[in-house]
């Protein structure tokens, strides 16, 4: 529409239309929305300034309705928009106002994100040769146009276009009555939890007898409840209640369960038994009892005893033994392995067969002298080694130590590349230009927000923004939106209370300023800096 303009005075936004020299005022309809607070229709304020004219409209903290139906679309949003036209629309009709003078136009359509509370604009202005428009039509074009929110059950959607379809004349009575009735179903439906379990046999108790239940604060309602699918008690059939008649706990027969003499395993002085089968302790996960976990803490204890024992008494240690040890101190393979070589560490180009394998010279070598303390010194005898050529490639049946290497953070999605390893998508193709990500950065906790939808909204309406900033009650409900339109970015803010700055600037409300990487956003008092990476 021409000769309007958004207006922001202080805490509040105006929708303002100039009157025109050659404009024929409705002055009936223009003393009933101004003098009277008529529901479903903006409230109106009557303005001049010098011989200029105003008609200044507040829609603070609404929401275009063409705003509101970008992407999916639910029930309540629908719904409650249509409730609300239809609402203004009658409500017209109560005071008299030609219906011609209500904009039908999505653009001037404002609701709460929230309650989906609507109003709409009446502009009592007199147009010659304007034709009605037709509401069926009017309905009928918004329901193709948007899109239906498949997570929800959508009958609703054919209810609408069953009626819109199938009377042979409009009525707005009739189509309230099918928005209220869809209304209702929606109340009645998440009226009761499905969750809570409910017993047909005392679903004839009132309200009045769920109170406590001698000298018990359990309510009759929970008692019933722990009781539905307890068929007898003690060979005692449970009978349901007859007649109104009230359940009390001394009514129910008792579970008495029997006391099981559990005398304590002391693991000091567990001994393990030869026939008993050793508890692991992937076992002892999976049957986990105190009787098992009190045997797997025994076997554990003696045969640390039963080590140190060994150890203090000096057991001998078979040759094979000694051999495997003095391996694995050196980073030797088993030695009934074939085509193994060796590098000792800190020292190049060496390698060594194992012994006993094949024929050729031999060489002798000091290996370096690393013992543990619980490891039985290894007399120094020369040994006799194959010399093989250095393996200039991984060998998976060698066995060797390195230190930790440290190769860097991983790069989250969407963050800097300063040498660290980069997300595979971030990688753009060969011969195409880096897509750059647009990011909204929080200054209070520096979080990174990436915008990552066409029309992303931030706010504190949950149910309804991209963002959700519920820690600042000065934010509003859907408080702005950031917008990215062939590879340019823009904000815009939805009317909100507090308003929306750009670089310390205010802007104007429902008009779109474009960004650019390293500007300052502030959302009443909240700050943000924009970023593309």
């Amino acid at each position: 529409m021409n000769n309007i303009h958004i207006e922001n005075q202080g805490s509040s936004t105006y929708l303002v239309y100039t009157i025109q020299s050659n404009d024929i005022l409705d002055t009936m309809s223009l003393g009933m929305i101004t003098n009277n607070s008529i529901k479903g229709l903006a409230p109106t304020i009557f303005t001049q300034m010098n011989t200029t004219k105003y008609i200044k409209y507040e829609i603070t903290a609404k929401l275009a309705a063409s705003k509101m139906f970008i992407g999916a679309v639910n029930k309540k949003r629908l719904v409650g928009v249509f409730s609300g036209i239809v609402e203004a629309l009658l409500s017209a009709e109560d005071y008299m106002i030609d219906a011609n003078s209500i904009v039908l136009d999505l653009d001037y359509i404002f609701a709460d994100v929230s309650t989906c509370e609507t109003i709409l604009i009446c502009l009592p202005i007199v147009c010659e040769n304007t034709e009605s428009v037709d509401l069926r039509t009017f309905f009928k074009r918004i329901m193709f146009n948007i899109q239906s929110d498949q997570t929800e059950n959508c009958d609703y959607v054919a209810k609408i276009l069953n009626y819109l379809n199938g009377v042979s004349a409009f009525s707005l009575l009739e189509f309230k009555k099918v928005l209220d009735d869809i209304i209702r179903n929606d109340s009645s439906t998440n009226r009761y939890d499905s969750t809570t379990p409910v017993n047909p046999s005392v679903s004839h108790i009132n309200n009045r007898q769920s109170g406590d239940v001698a000298g018990s604060s359990t309510s009759v309602r929970k008692n019933v409840q722990q009781t539905t699918t307890v068929q007898s008690v003690n060979n005692q059939p449970i009978v349901p209640p007859q007649n109104n008649q009230q359940i009390t706990i001394s009514s129910i027969p008792q579970v008495k369960k029997k006391k099981q003499n559990q005398k304590p395993i002391e693991v000091q002085q567990a001994v393990i038994n030869t026939d008993e089968k050793p508890i692991s302790m992937f076992y002892l996960l999976q049957h986990y009892n105190k009787e098992n976990a009190a045997k797997y803490k025994a076997q554990k204890a003696a045969k640390k005893a039963k080590t140190k024992s060994n150890v203090q008494t000096n057991i001998p240690v078979s040759k094979s033994s000694t051999q495997s040890k003095q391996a694995t101190s050196f980073g030797f393979a088993v030695p009934s392995q074939q085509n193994q070589s060796f590098a000792i560490p800190g020292q190049q180009n060496q390698s060594f067969a194992i012994p006993g394998q094949g024929s050729g010279s031999s060489q002798t070598v000091t290996p370096p002298q690393k013992y543990s303390s619980a490891t039985t010194p290894v007399s120094q005898q020369p040994i006799n080694q194959q010399v093989q050529p250095v393996s200039q490639g991984y060998n998976p049946n060698s066995s060797y130590s390195e230190s930790p290497t440290d190769f860097g953070p991983t790069t989250v999605l969407g963050g800097n590349s300063d040498g660290a390893t980069a997300v595979l998508s971030d990688i753009p193709a060969y011969g195409e230009e880096h897509v750059k990500q647009p990011v909204l950065i929080r200054v209070r906790n520096n979080e990174r927000i990436p915008i990552d939808k066409p029309y992303f909204r931030i706010g504190k309406e949950k149910s309804y923004v991209d963002y959700f900033i519920g820690d600042n009650s000065y934010i509003s409900r859907g408080h702005a939106s950031i917008i990215t339109r062939y590879g340019r970015y823009f904000i815009v803010d939805n009317n909100s209370r507090n308003h929306t700055y750009v670089n310390g600037q205010i802007i104007t409300s429902s008009t779109e300023v474009e960004l650019q990487s390293g500007y300052t956003i502030k959302l009443a008092n909240e700050e943000f800096e924009f970023k593309l990476f």
